[in-house]
């Protein structure tokens, strides 16, 4: 199982996010675990990842993660359209180097 954290300022609009990546992942019978955080609230849960994804604040998360996890930000066309095929593809492309 992929564990994959997207995050954005308050986790409001990832959250949305978050159930496009769990449909792709479905549709591809890809086991995954994805949850949306704040900003504020990353340092609680990053541990439990496999990667964060972002859509600001990359150079803060890395300095939290220490690459410990790889980050990323979000690919802005597919954060407004809500991609989750991409964005997944995104996480496992991370996860997997």
């Amino acid at each position: 199982m992929y564990k994959i954290l997207l995050c954005c300022v308050s986790g409001v609009t990832t959250n949305k996010l978050v159930n496009a990546v769990k449909e792709s992942a479905k549709q591809k019978d890809i086991k995954v675990m994805c949850w949306a955080v704040g900003s504020k609230s990353v340092g609680l849960s990053w541990a439990d990842a496999d990667c964060v994804l972002l859509a600001s604040e990359l150079s803060k998360i890395e300095e939290m993660v220490h690459g410990v996890i790889p980050c990323a930000l979000i690919n802005d066309g597919d954060f407004a359209s809500m991609n989750g095929d991409a964005v997944l593809n995104q996480a496992l492309d991370l996860i997997k180097k």
